[in-house]
């Protein structure tokens, strides 16, 4: 299972997701068409699934160097409707090897829009599944999880899903390095 990264000035790569199994699921609907699983949910309030957990700025938690200076992308996403978003991707250039001090924000720009198709979540993730549409119609199944409230993961998927479940998708987010996720900004 690969996220899906983004390259140079911006580059978007799409990978693939590789097939984990677990199995998992049940809950009961809402009347938005987003399901609160009990499955490996503990006790608490559910992460916020749908278009409005995963609308705003999220900073990737990773550093991407070249020489003298470093990289780290900034995924800006807008509501467009109920289940679906745009998506941006801006780069913050640094000075310095290590992606620390201020950095020079590059961009926006618009890479295209996902529809999700479903929603889920515990108190543990929260996973969108829907069919990421970039400007130039290239079209790609993807999953946008969460950790926290905080932490998105761009996850790449097929269609139909390889990661069907919220447990799937948590299996996969236990073994995503953390700094292949993205921090929600203020």
């Amino acid at each position: 299972m690969m996220p899906i990264w983004k390259t140079g000035l911006g580059m978007v790569v799409i990978l693939s997701a590789s097939l984990l199994t677990a199995c998992g699921g049940g809950g009961s609907t809402a009347a938005d068409g987003n399901r609160s699983s009990p499955d490996g949910g503990g006790t608490g309030t559910p992460l916020t699934a749908g278009v409005a957990g995963v609308i705003g700025d999220w900073l990737e938690n990773g550093c991407n160097s070249t020489g003298p200076q470093s990289f780290k992308n900034l995924v800006r996403v807008g509501q467009v409707s109920a289940t679906s978003v745009t998506w941006a991707n801006g780069v913050y250039r640094y000075g310095n090897g290590n992606c620390t001090g201020l950095g020079t924000l590059i961009g926006p720009t618009l890479m295209g829009g996902v529809v999700f198709s479903r929603s889920e979540s515990n108190t543990n993730v929260a996973a969108n599944w829907g069919q990421f549409t970039a400007v130039n119609n290239t079209r790609s199944a993807v999953i946008w999880a969460k950790r926290s409230e905080a932490v998105l993961c761009l996850l790449g998927d097929e269609s139909p899903s390889i990661q069907p479940t919220l447990s799937d998708v948590s299996a996969s987010l236990s073994i995503l390095p953390v700094p292949a996720c993205f921090t929600k900004q203020s």
